[in-house]
């Protein structure tokens, strides 16, 4: 079963991904037409993935053993870094040709869901006393 925590931040994420989405097309459509990728539903897709899956394996160390939460939030984040490393390699090695534009985009999704996340984790943990260290 899912705790009431979670089902919270999973309303949060399709919010806050539905706010992203809601800019991206206004942005799109107009001043930055130019620079719209047809990749960008994915990258957009791989970025809200793997978010909400590395904060909900932060919610459950930090539940389950909350000495181990450092070690579980630098892996987490380790292994997400390394897996957005791949998709930029693959993306970059299929198509060239707006590497720039490609690269702008990604850093834009990456900043904009970490600072999401960061905020969520943190009233997650000032609201759980007893799950941080």
């Amino acid at each position: 079963m899912i705790s009431k925590e979670k089902r919270l931040f999973l309303k949060r994420a399709l919010f806050f991904c539905l706010v992203l989405i809601g800019i991206s097309l206004l942005l799109f459509d107009t001043m930055l037409k130019e620079f719209y990728l047809k990749i960008f539903p994915l990258q957009f897709g791989v970025v809200a993935l793997i978010t909400v899956f590395s904060h909900l394996n932060l919610m459950n160390a930090s539940q389950q053993n909350p000495r181990r939460f450092s070690t579980t939030y630098l892996s987490t984040m380790s292994i997400r870094l390394f897996i957005y490393l791949v998709f930029m390699m693959i993306c970059l090695l299929i198509d060239r040709t707006r590497a720039v534009d490609f690269v702008v985009t990604f850093l834009v999704l990456y900043l904009a869901f970490t600072i999401f996340e960061v905020v969520e984790i943190s009233n997650f943990l000032k609201k759980n006393p007893n799950s941080s260290n």
